[in-house]
């Protein structure tokens, strides 16, 4: 039997989440999704209806719950089902390829290392897992206050590549992969070639030290770091020293 799909799913909030968080989350999830920056706009236009329904139906309380209502149905009609948040671990008995793409060494195991940082990350973003046959998944849009807890859970899963000492970039090493040039295809200052399917805004581990709080996250549609609410939600790109 298929999963159950909700709004709370469209819009990846939790069941309980307030309306400032789901706000939060429609926002950023139309900056990623927005037809006038994808390369497929049927695609982007019909996500951005979802997501649009989803947000009008979760602001109306009575509309809430009569879908939290219809929720608790169909859960009791069906078996219980269980799924993974994060990236399940790339497992394969083939052996491990290198791909050379300028400074990067891109691994057939799903890892990119930059030989400049000597830093390795993970090719695909969290929600995001690689397959024989490409990529399957939608990357995990996040707030902030999930951004450490996540990179633990993810190497209590089995990390990727049998690294199992990932975690959350710092905003001076996200910042190295952005690219000098707009990639026109993705509307990216990112290599698609390297990362590919890669969502628009990446949260870092960093937190703001100014005033008002906040935390670092990079803008690659944008090509500059921004400060964010903890609030907003972005994807994630774990790293790890190599």
């Amino acid at each position: 039997m298929s999963k159950l799909r909700t709004h709370y799913d469209n819009l990846k909030v939790a069941r309980n989440a307030p309306d400032i968080v789901i706000k939060a989350a429609h926002k950023a999830l139309l900056q990623l999704h927005h037809p006038d920056k994808a390369s497929d706009k049927i695609t982007a236009e019909r996500i951005t209806r979802i997501l649009n329904d989803a947000r009008e139906v979760l602001l109306d309380p009575i509309r809430r719950k009569q879908h939290d209502d219809w929720i608790i149905q169909q859960e009791k009609s069906q078996p219980h089902t269980h799924s993974s948040r994060h990236s399940d671990a790339h497992a394969s008995s083939e052996p491990v390829t290198e791909q050379h793409i300028g400074k990067y060494r891109v691994a057939s195991n799903g890892t990119v290392m930059d030989t400049e940082t000597k830093l390795m990350w993970c090719r695909y973003p969290l929600g995001q897992r690689l397959t024989s046959t490409g990529v399957e998944g939608q990357a995990e849009i996040i707030s902030w206050s999930e951004v450490l807890v996540c990179a633990e859970k993810f190497n209590q899963h089995g990390g990727c590549a049998s690294f199992t000492n990932w975690r959350c970039p710092e905003i001076s090493e996200l910042k190295t992969l952005l690219q000098p040039t707009l990639n026109a295809a993705t509307g990216l200052y990112l290599s698609a070639e390297i990362f590919p399917q890669s969502p628009a805004l990446l949260w870092s581990a960093t937190a703001y030290a100014g005033y008002g709080g906040g935390a670092w996250c990079v803008n690659f549609a944008e090509g500059l770091a921004l400060n964010e609410s903890p609030l907003f939600y972005c994807a994630v790109r774990l790293v790890r020293e190599a």
